[in-house]
């Protein structure tokens, strides 16, 4: 999502919901427009999923890290879905609304997001070297993961953790056929 032509004004007023370099929704935004989400579909008897992920650095604590190294990862997502996805930077991981899509289809868009991140050289600091870096992926879907916004992530977050459990660069989800 790429914001052009705003003025001083309107660009501080947006930049209160996302980053407006990279059209990245602050954590307050994304969770208020996941909620909003999760009570459409639910009047409509629509899906979508979530997806989270964080970066795969052994023996690194998420604080260490980087926000640069993560914001560039935010960065690279919105390029390997659709625009009408919502990417958001969530306190504990990277989060990912993929709207009017479920199951096998949201699967296989998590896997492009892992493999695509797989493929890119990210550079820490201007003077950093690039490195490649992989990602692990917790999927959920709307209704069959959880009918509230709340126990949606609860449950992303718990198959991203199943993915890091079992060596990372990985997408985990529901074993249920949504279908």
């Amino acid at each position: 999502m790429r914001l052009i032509n705003l003025s001083s004004e309107g660009r501080s007023y947006v930049s209160e919901f996302m980053d407006t370099q990279t059209g990245v929704f602050h954590e307050e935004a994304f969770r208020h427009l996941l909620t909003r989400e999760a009570g459409r579909a639910t009047r409509y008897q629509d899906f979508f999923s979530i997806c989270v992920l964080r970066p795969d650095v052994p023996g690194i604590d998420r604080e260490q890290i980087g926000q640069e190294i993560e914001r560039a990862i935010s960065e690279k997502i919105p390029e390997f879905v659709r625009a009408t996805d919502l990417v958001g930077q969530l306190s504990s991981a990277i989060a990912v609304i993929l709207l009017h899509t479920a199951g096998a289809d949201a699967l296989r868009v998590a896997e492009r997001i892992r493999a695509n991140i797989e493929q890119v050289a990210f550079r820490e600091g201007p003077e950093g070297r690039p490195q490649r870096l992989t990602v692990s992926v917790g999927k959920v879907s709307f209704p069959h993961d959880g009918h509230t916004d709340s126990i949606l992530l609860s449950q992303a977050m718990a198959y991203l953790a199943q993915a890091v459990e079992r060596g990372g660069n990985q997408v985990t989800h529901s074993s249920g056929n949504p279908e």
